[in-house]
């Protein structure tokens, strides 16, 4: 495999991927209790935000699928092969949180102040491994405070009003 083609074969292979994912979140979602018998309104049924998100990765595998097929992309990009110190430090960061964030406290304490956290430590810890970050540490800190408040209470107030899901806490 030349240095040419490896973006094409990893857009395939990623591509196949996430539309193999994209199905079977589809085929269970449709599999999912609709409620009928109680006269529940079809569009809050359990199946229609996973069955909406599992199209969009179905599309999505697909066009990076076909885009990878014909040999396409944009020639610019960043390759696993070109990535600097600053990339994998803040990929390992944004898997880390992730993970913390899932694994340990989502769930485990009241919704609102662990993803305001969450969002918060991302933003600062991603920025400050940034080499070429712009703000200040204190306009960093203020913003990412702000963010992580809006998001948190903004993430809250769509999943219970318009999606009807019960958060922790």
């Amino acid at each position: 495999m030349t240095a040419r083609n490896a973006p094409a074969r990893v857009d395939l292979i990623a591509g196949v991927f996430v539309v193999i994912l994209g199905m079977a979140g589809l085929v269970e979602s449709l599999r999912m209790p609709r409620f009928e018998a109680r006269g529940i309104d079809p569009n809050t049924a359990p199946g229609v935000t996973p069955g909406l998100i599992s199209a969009a990765l179905l599309i999505f595998g697909l066009t990076l699928t076909l885009r990878a097929i014909r040999g396409g992309g944009t020639g610019s990009g960043i390759t696993i092969h070109a990535w600097d110190r600053g990339a994998v430090l803040r990929t390992a960061l944004t898997i880390s949180l992730a993970l913390l964030y899932g694994m340990l406290l989502f769930g485990s304490l009241p919704f609102v102040p662990v993803t305001a956290a969450f969002i918060f430590a991302f933003v600062v810890a991603t920025e400050l491994a940034n080499p070429d970050r712009a703000l200040s540490v204190p306009a960093l800190l203020a913003g990412a405070a702000a963010l992580a408040l809006a998001a948190a209470f903004g993430i809250q107030l769509i999943f219970e009003e318009i999606f009807l899901v019960r958060l922790p806490g």
